[in-house]
């Protein structure tokens, strides 16, 4: 009987924390693309305002960046610093690549990044506001579309693990 109980303790406990983990992502995920905002409005004024070279500017920016989304710039500035005739879009899908893994972003929300960054660093001040402008809103966008997601779901998967686990305990009872 006493095995029993644990058994049952942990199969819903089990299932409840896989509920709350993947609400907890939900909530990273908006957090992250707030703040990746956030970022890219600071490097726009780097640039268009402080004149600062691209890696310069990357660099200012990932001291300015909470974590994790402060790693993408370090690594970033980092391929544009080695001077290995990486462009900017070039050193962005490196970074973006190898940081993304620890992010909570979706693939989508990393493709939206790195389809809207092509001429970053390659044109006049004008058309890199235009271009932290459409990134920016793009992102804003993604950003709405994981609230609502967060506001419709993060209880369904609170709650939800737990109600799973509590009814696989009952089937196996």
């Amino acid at each position: 009987m006493f095995i029993k109980t644990f058994g049952i303790a942990f199969v819903v406990a089990g299932f409840g924390a896989g509920g709350l983990l993947r609400a907890n992502k939900m909530v990273k995920r908006v957090s992250q693309l707030r703040k990746l905002r956030w970022a890219l409005s600071f490097l726009e004024k780097e640039m268009s305002y402080n004149y600062t070279p691209l890696s310069s500017a990357m660099y200012k920016t990932y001291q300015f960046t909470p974590a994790p989304i402060n790693k993408i710039f370090q690594e970033c500035s980092q391929y544009l610093t080695e001077k290995s005739g990486v462009t900017g879009n070039e050193a962005l899908t490196k970074a973006l690549r190898k940081v993304a893994p620890s992010l909570e972003l979706y693939p989508e929300d990393i493709d939206l990044i790195l389809a809207s960054s092509n001429q970053l660093g390659m044109s006049d001040i004008y058309e890199q506001k235009k271009l932290f402008n459409l990134l920016q809103e793009n992102l804003k966008i993604q950003e709405e579309k994981a609230q609502n997601d967060l506001n419709s779901n993060q209880k369904l998967w609170s709650y939800g693990g737990f109600i799973l686990g509590s009814i696989i305990v009952i089937l196996l009872i």
